[in-house]
């Protein structure tokens, strides 16, 4: 019998433990389990409400010893997702996923960096957060999207609104 890569391994675990969850599409990007298509659907009583946000995972050939890389490919208004950044550059703002913080724990926030003990569900648990609002994973006081970090600390129905437009216009179609 064939033994599973870390990659699979992960893979498969992660499926395991999203199948029943409505908020989680998890598949292979094209037919490889390295090459990873995310859905998150946006939680009720957000401005990401209905939204279906695709993500594009890579995990690596030195995985897991380097972070996977990680893209949003749906347009949305998000202190940490950066839409305006270009495919090749990561447009998350997450440690977990950075590759300048392997191996470093964020004293003031605790946030950790990779660590080959990391698996894919680590990365789906953080992006979900990201989506759903939730802390310490929405983050709005460290943005990627300095405009949209801002708007949601000093306006935060202002940011509800445009992110609830961008949500209707990019991620419900």
């Amino acid at each position: 019998m064939k033994k599973l890569r870390r990659d699979e391994v992960d893979y498969l675990e992660a499926s395991k433990k999203y199948a029943d969850d409505p908020y989680i599409t998890i598949e292979p990007w094209v037919d490889r389990v390295d090459h990873i298509r995310l859905i998150i659907k946006g939680k009720e009583d957000t401005p990401f409400e209905n939204g279906k946000f695709v993500f594009e995972i890579k995990l690596g050939s030195n995985y897991p010893f380097t972070p996977p890389y990680a893209f949003c490919q749906t347009l949305i208004w998000h202190p940490n997702i950066d839409s305006s950044m270009p495919p090749g550059k990561s447009n998350i703002c997450l440690d977990l996923i950075n590759p300048d913080r392997v191996g470093v724990l964020d004293s003031t926030t605790h946030a950790s960096g990779w660590t080959p003990a990391k698996t894919l569900t680590n990365i789906i648990e953080s992006l979900k957060g990201m989506i759903h609002m939730e802390a310490p994973f929405w983050n709005p006081s460290d943005p990627l999207n300095n405009k949209a970090g801002e708007q949601a600390l000093k306006e935060p129905k202002a940011f509800a609104k445009e992110a609830k437009k961008w949500t209707e216009k990019y991620a419900m179609r």
